[in-house]
């Protein structure tokens, strides 16, 4: 027991516990009785009393260090067939051999993130691991050289997991070969050469998948520029954050015979393009490629991305190689026509506030009440005093009509058929908390406006103002002096009279919000003056 304690748990003693039924012993299982294993599935007994249904062990940070009964282990893991242990404490290789030994039918292990010793272990020559598939070392800082000693135990291993080993450079003194390896994941480590993915695949001449991203390789050219060599098999590269910053590396990648799936999504090279054009530049570059950063690529997408290619060098002076391989297929294409597309429902305007105008872009979808509760956030205008006026602008400078105010809340901006370049006029109802004048004021104002009309030679505003003097027009006449664009005498004469006799908001101090006829007639005899 005090072995257990210092040394932490045996892996017979954490698969017992795990997948053994309870109502047996541990002496039980070494001697042979009827032992309950399962995964999964309901167990079932055996000839032997032994009930053999696991395929499967995981036994992960369970702080297992060593063995325990190796015959043990034999006798109730006959047939699985995969065993993670990551994240344990096993350190000695002893060990380890003793356990795969244990495990005449493993096919895969992982023994990931366990604090193996960076030191060399040469394991006895009459050791193997024929059924030996699939090896996972990730995380567990064992040296290189402890790995080709592994491999040359795992004759029919085809993939080998090293990643998070912190390998700054792989070397090529093994004189060791493994033919038989065709995947291999060393990513997450320091690797800055591109000397050391060829001396991989000196190791394994028959590697297929390489994984290794989150490397810092600097380049994927050599000075021996031997890449197709040792990488002559390789169909399969994932070298996602790498630090290249040439194109040159990436037409260096094509040189690979058999490749024809990358993945690459972050690198400096890439980083100024936006992702259409990312996917376009390496399709171009990358002529065997059928699948890129995971997405098969179709024949359509292929000849789409050679053309935004050509189109895309054809502005350059620093035209590769490539572009004239793809004018000889696809022709010398002209530029594209940059036309801006915007949604029909968005409409240029112009808000005109205090006499200053801001140019916007509204939604016409909207309604009347959203849309005046858009000015009051952009003019900080207390909603219930809020009054827009929409000009039309091309049919107010024909003559056509006049301002319009925005009355119906639910109604939608599009029914007033809103264009580009018309205006939205935003006057203030009065404050009405505020003082009134005396009725004396009032009266002698009424007087004087009456008097005023009546002198006046345009009879058609005599009925109009006779009844509603108190009534003033929130919309001011000068704006709509501005908006005429006009330089005739007579026509800038009328309106200072219409001023006058319609004085703007900013003169009076009554408002009456339920009569509008006095901004239609005002409006109507504007333009009949400039008809005349």
């Amino acid at each position: 027991m005090a072995v257990t304690e210092l040394y932490g748990r045996s892996f017979s003693d954490a698969l017992y516990e795990r997948y053994c039924d309870f109502d047996s012993t541990f002496d039980d299982l070494k001697n042979g009785c009827d032992i309950v294993y399962f995964v999964g599935s309901s167990p079932k007994k055996t000839e032997s009393g032994l009930i053999l249904n696991a395929s499967t062990v995981v036994l992960t940070d369970e702080r297992i260090s060593h063995v325990g009964d190796p015959h043990a282990i034999e006798t109730s893991c006959s047939h699985v067939e995969l065993v993670d242990i990551s994240s344990n404490a096993f350190s000695d290789w002893h060990e380890i051999s003793l356990l795969l030994s244990s495990l005449p039918h493993v096919k895969t292990i992982n023994l990931s993130f366990n604090p193996f010793s960076s030191h060399l272990h040469i394991l006895p020559d009459d050791i193997q691991w024929p059924n030996l598939n699939t090896l996972c070392l990730n995380g567990s800082r064992i040296s290189l050289d402890m790995v080709v000693e592994v491999l040359k135990k795992t004759p029919n291993l085809e993939e080998l997991q090293i990643c998070s080993n912190n390998y700054t450079t792989i070397l090529s003194n093994y004189n060791f070969q493994h033919n038989n390896l065709k995947r291999v994941y060393i990513s997450n480590n320091n690797l800055t050469d591109w000397k050391s993915i060829c001396r991989l695949g000196d190791l394994f001449p028959h590697l297929e998948t390489l994984i290794a991203s989150d490397n810092p390789l600097k380049s994927f050219r050599s000075d021996d520029d031997d890449t197709a060599i040792c990488l002559s098999n390789l169909h399969t590269l994932s070298v996602d954050q790498v630090q290249i910053s040439e194109w040159n590396d990436i037409i260096a990648l094509t040189k690979l015979p058999a490749l024809h799936a990358l993945r690459i999504h972050s690198a400096p090279l890439l980083k100024p393009y936006q992702k259409d054009e990312r996917f376009f530049l390496l399709l171009g570059y990358m002529k065997k490629i059928i699948k890129l950063n995971g997405s098969d690529i179709t024949a359509n997408e292929r000849e789409t991305s050679e053309r935004r290619f050509i189109r895309y060098y054809s502005q350059r002076d620093d035209k590769p190689q490539r572009y004239f391989e793809l004018i000889e297929r696809h022709g010398n294409l002209k530029p594209l026509v940059d036309i801006t597309i915007r949604a029909p429902y968005l409409a240029q305007v112009h808000l005109v506030y205090n006499k200053i105008t801001h140019d916007k872009e509204i939604d016409v979808r909207q309604t009347v009440q959203q849309f005046k509760k858009y000015l009051q956030e952009i003019f900080h205008i207390p909603f219930n005093r809020l009054r827009v006026f929409y000009v039309d602008d091309v049919a107010f400078n024909m003559g056509v009509c006049g301002p319009e105010e925005l009355k119906y809340p639910q109604r939608l901006l599009h029914t007033y058929n809103i264009h580009d370049g018309d205006q939205f006029h935003i006057d203030l109802k009065p404050d009405l908390r505020k003082p009134q004048q005396s009725n004396q004021i009032a009266d002698s104002t009424r007087h004087s406006r009456k008097k005023s009309t009546d002198n006046s030679p345009n009879s058609s505003f005599s009925s109009t103002s006779s009844d509603d003097d108190k009534i003033i027009s929130p919309f001011t006449f000068d704006s709509l002096q501005k908006l005429s664009n006009q330089t005739d005498i007579n026509t800038h004469q009328a309106f200072i009279q219409l001023d006058q006799l319609y004085p703007s908001a900013e003169k009076t101090s009554q408002i009456n919000d339920d009569d509008d006829d006095l901004l239609f007639a005002a409006a109507s005899a504007c333009i009949q003056m400039k008809k005349d």
